[in-house]
């Protein structure tokens, strides 16, 4: 699998191509209001070439291009049923922190929040539990709720594109935003107990599980 890893303000969006079939998979669709979004895409492939799009959950910062590559380029969106309603109304929200700084960083961006508005979507595959695709044996879709109910990380072998469960904006930490935090933890054992060897966060750079440990 080669990994692309697609800016799109603070966010991580990840590219990803798979060895088997050549399939090109997109986790997460960016901020509407990043404008250079889809040619940062087209750099690396054609967007037609894209043949699923993946959302780890319904906030505003990951999915604001969803709707454009659906009916433009038919690109299959697959997230949790959890978040689909936040999608469906193109709803703009962000969870409690659970620290000052994450409290100062909600009050700015809910501040901006009308910056940040994206078109409502339906997405095409909607999943309720741990799931495996046919189409693209080597992932697994693994539901991790705390963030919001409906977050799902993405899992190749050893690799886990962790969404927002898991984030490494001063060093590597469970997220400081959650629906809620009980589950978050409960998530955070999952992964924990998979054994991963490395981490793609929805905001930082990557860092290997042990650094969590």
């Amino acid at each position: 699998m080669k990994v692309y890893e697609i800016k799109s303000g603070n966010t991580n969006c990840y590219l990803i191509q798979m060895f088997r079939s050549g399939k090109w998979v997109l986790i997460d669709a960016g901020t509407a209001d990043d404008k250079k979004f889809l040619e940062k895409i087209q750099q690396v492939t054609p967007l037609e070439q894209i043949s699923l799009l993946v959302l780890t959950h319904g906030h505003y910062e990951h999915v604001g291009y969803a709707a454009e590559l659906q009916q433009n380029y038919g690109v299959k969106i697959l997230m949790h049923a959890d978040d689909q309603k936040l999608v469906e109304n193109g709803k703009i929200d962000f969870p409690p922190a659970n620290n000052k700084i994450g409290k100062l960083i909600r009050w700015y961006h809910l501040r901006k929040r009308s910056k940040k508005i994206y078109p409502p979507f339906h997405p095409d595959i909607v999943i309720n539990q741990q799931t495996k695709l046919e189409e693209f044996p080597e992932l697994e879709f693994l539901p991790l709720p705390g963030h919001t109910m409906g977050s799902i990380g993405v899992v190749y072998g050893e690799i886990l594109f962790a969404g927002d469960l898991m984030m490494n904006l001063f060093s590597p930490s469970p997220s400081w935003f959650a629906e809620d935090f009980e589950l978050l933890a409960q998530s955070m054992d999952t992964v924990k107990n998979r054994k991963f060897s490395m981490i793609y966060p929805g905001h930082g750079k990557r860092f290997p599980l042990r650094a969590l440990l």
